[in-house]
């Protein structure tokens, strides 16, 4: 009887072994392949023309000047926001070619605050948005390899509830441990839009007052409200930041979708407030590109740059070589930005004539006309067609 016992407790024990082999297996087997999916992917060959070699290694030099460029996702799901990773690698050596330096963001913020000594030649600050992973993956070998700095803004909230789109709070981590990345904060909850009116239209929420959906029906949030809404969600990102990220200085913010209320509100008090408390609380505070400011609106900051907003040039599939040199030859050499949105004409072969810019959307216009004075909706005058 007791041999019989012993031999069933052995047979326990060998099954309860083999589950025990099986699980530790298949945990394994998912932590390899949870990084493999993490880790930053090799980057692919890219080449330039002989012509294009030419053109980029003769990039004008200049002083005075530090161009920004923002990416959000780099792959091949032909996205309006996304580049592909054979054309982000084109880009990286076009820049390396031309001499471009890509620095740190505390050498930026220390630039934009008139410190300008040990300024490289050719600087220029490349910015990621929304904390992605596919652009991380695709972005950290090449940058390496160049001897690149960049910059990722996320939100506090992504992490968590935007699981596989973003990176996690220990891969944000890893980057700001290394000599590439500093990790910034894009806002607290994440791109939301909020109901402004009755109908449930939909606006910015760092940029509308927000319609609050009652029993017994709704009504405005008052400006107070707003602000204490505002304030409240970008206090508790950086709380978030400074908690899971060792080493994270609020050095910087880059606005949702670039409109802090200057682009389209329901309030005209919100930009006035907006920018002015995110200026007291980073040291630089980033919009979207100066190419989508809506035509009219006295909130817009003027030109390319100001110590109170850095605009940054979008980079997507329709950003091909000869027009991302043509608008960086154009910011570097402060040509009007009208003639700007000539350069974007080299990249409507690859994308098309139209291109959306956030909420808005605007046309190249022809190369021989002049400032567009402000049609209707955001629009720009569309090229002729060729006859």
């Amino acid at each position: 009887m007791a041999r019989r016992a012993g031999s069933t407790f052995g047979r326990l024990l060998l099954n309860w072994g083999v589950l025990f082999a099986v699980v530790a297996t298949l945990l394994l087997a998912r932590q390899h392949a949870n990084a493999v999916n993490q880790a930053p992917l090799a980057a692919p060959q890219a080449r330039l023309t002989t012509a294009a070699t030419q053109e980029w290694a003769h990039f004008p030099s200049y002083n005075g000047s530090v161009p920004v460029l923002v990416y959000h996702g780099i792959n091949d799901s032909g996205k309006n926001y996304a580049v592909t990773p054979q054309l982000f690698a084109a880009q990286m050596l076009a820049l390396k070619t031309a001499g471009f330096h890509a620095i740190t963001l505390a050498q930026y913020a220390a630039w934009v605050h008139g410190d300008r000594s040990g300024m490289p030649p050719k600087p220029i600050l490349l910015t990621f948005d929304d904390g992605r992973r596919d652009a991380y993956r695709a972005a950290n070998d090449l940058l390496a390899k160049y001897g690149f700095h960049a910059t990722m803004f996320t939100f506090a909230a992504w992490p968590k509830t935007n699981p596989g789109f973003s990176l996690t709070w220990n891969e944000l981590q890893r980057m700001q441990r290394s000599s590439i990345w500093s990790v910034q904060e894009h806002g607290g909850r994440g791109h939301e839009y909020v109901p402004i009116n009755a109908a449930g239209e939909k606006g910015g929420d760092y940029a509308d007052l927000r319609y609050v959906q009652k029993p017994a029906g709704g009504r405005m949030e008052t400006f107070a409200e707003f602000q204490k809404r505002f304030t409240t969600d970008v206090i508790w990102g950086m709380n978030q930041f400074s908690e899971h990220v060792p080493g994270y200085q609020p050095i910087a913010f880059a606005v949702p979708y670039g409109d802090y209320g200057q682009m389209h509100t329901n309030d005209p008090q919100i930009a006035g407030y907006t920018l002015p408390w995110l200026d007291s609380h980073f040291s630089v505070v980033f919009g979207g590109d100066y190419l989508n400011k809506v035509p009219g609106q006295r909130a817009e900051i003027p030109g390319r740059f100001s110590p109170k907003f850095s605009y940054r040039m979008t980079m997507r599939e329709a950003m091909t070589l000869p027009a991302l040199y043509c608008r960086l030859r154009d910011w570097v050499t402060n040509a009007p930005i009208y003639r700007e949105y000539q350069c974007m004409h080299l990249g409507a072969a690859a994308y098309g004539p139209v291109m959306s810019q956030g909420r808005g959307q605007y046309i190249w216009h022809p190369p021989e006309t002049k400032p567009p004075k402000g049609p209707k909706g955001h629009g720009y005058a569309a090229p002729p067609t060729a006859t």
